[in-house]
């Protein structure tokens, strides 16, 4: 990435490393971003550690708090049992979220 001469300044995109299952609400007001990514998170393969998962119900409520209406959240990974997983929290949270079709992208 380089920082960019022209118009375009990237003046308004933040990278923050926490615990966002901690602090989330405390960087973002309600309804102040536009997207958010998730790239290759850590897929916990191990059951017991699926709760730690950035991708999860309880979290998905929090990202729907800071997301505008229409916000968009990514995800990218190369695990398919991952993928799965985050498609599916997704759907279960049907009322905050809908699924986004491939040409919308």
């Amino acid at each position: 990435m380089r920082l960019s001469e022209g118009p375009y300044k990237g003046d308004n995109i933040a990278v923050i490393r926490t615990n966002a299952m901690k602090f989330l609400a405390n960087y973002f007001p309600k309804g102040s971003c536009d997207k958010m990514f998730f790239c290759f998170p850590d897929p916990h393969f191990k059951k017991h550690n699926w709760r730690r998962r950035i991708i999860n119900d309880p979290l998905m409520s929090l990202y729907a708090y800071v997301l505008k209406p229409g916000g968009l959240l990514y995800t990218v990974t190369d695990v398919e049992d991952l993928h799965i997983w985050m498609r599916d929290c997704g759907e279960r949270q049907h009322e905050l979220f809908e699924r986004v079709t491939d040409a919308e992208l």
